[in-house]
């Protein structure tokens, strides 16, 4: 059940935005951070298995 890129990437930034940093979320994906930070600004796409990975984390993720 993956989201697309262009959703999953709005769904980082948003995450980001609230508060949660990017390391946390490379921490616990095993994504680095350079990944993490080139998806986020549109640079690139994740593999079929890291954007697996960064999806399932952020349906997990409450931030209050």
């Amino acid at each position: 059940m993956n989201q697309n890129q262009n959703e999953l990437r709005e769904k980082l930034n948003v995450t980001i935005a609230s508060g949660l940093v990017a390391k946390a979320i490379a921490d616990k994906t095993g994504i680095t951070q350079d990944i993490l930070s080139r998806f986020k600004n549109g640079h690139i796409c994740l593999c079929d298995s890291d954007s697996t990975k960064l999806s399932a984390y952020l349906d997990k993720v409450v931030i209050p």
